[in-house]
């Protein structure tokens, strides 16, 4: 792939994100009003974790993109120690999901009611976790696709693959 396709792809993967930052919440309020749902909480708090997740992402691929217009491969030195903090925030917050569900069955006093779809919403933001943390989920493109297609299973995240390399780096500088 030419530096330029390579750019274009990150600027596209960098602005989206972000974009999404606003659209999708914005969607979900004009969503839950039209269809008048009481029990907005859960979608709220799951949205809210999603977004957090997007601003990674977007602060993710903008240091990529300003990994290859400096014509480099090395991501800046806190990139490591920021995304793994970054990790195990989102896994925190993720676990808020059923410890509420628990607790607004045991006291009133906590409001969230969940529903089916409050659920598969959720699900779609553990989803964007592992997506970006673990495994790439999404093929958007034909080098995905043709990935998926000759080696029959799903690659490491960009990011995941980031990480090793930051840790695999961070080894080699302590052992030497």
């Amino acid at each position: 792939m030419s530096r330029q396709k390579i750019i274009r792809r990150l600027l596209y993967l960098r602005n989206w994100e972000f974009a999404n930052i606003f659209l999708l919440p914005a969607f979900l309020y004009f969503t839950l009003v039209r269809l008048n749902i009481p029990d907005w909480q859960p979608f709220a708090y799951s949205m809210f974790v999603l977004c957090v997740i997007l601003a990674q992402g977007t602060f993710y691929w903008h240091l990529k993109l300003q990994s290859v217009y400096k014509n480099t491969l090395d991501l800046p030195s806190y990139f490591k120690q920021t995304f793994t903090t970054f990790k195990w925030m989102n896994v925190t917050l993720l676990s808020m999901y059923p410890i509420f569900m628990i607790a607004n069955r045991i006291t009133p006093f906590i409001p969230f009611q969940v529903s089916f779809w409050s659920n598969a919403l959720f699900v779609f933001v553990i989803l964007e976790q592992i997506n970006y943390y673990h495994y790439q989920l999404s093929h958007d493109n034909l080098s995905d696709i043709r990935f998926l297609i000759k080696y029959k299973r799903i690659r490491r995240s960009p990011l995941y693959v980031d990480l090793q390399r930051a840790s695999n780096r961070v080894q080699e500088q302590t052992a030497g």
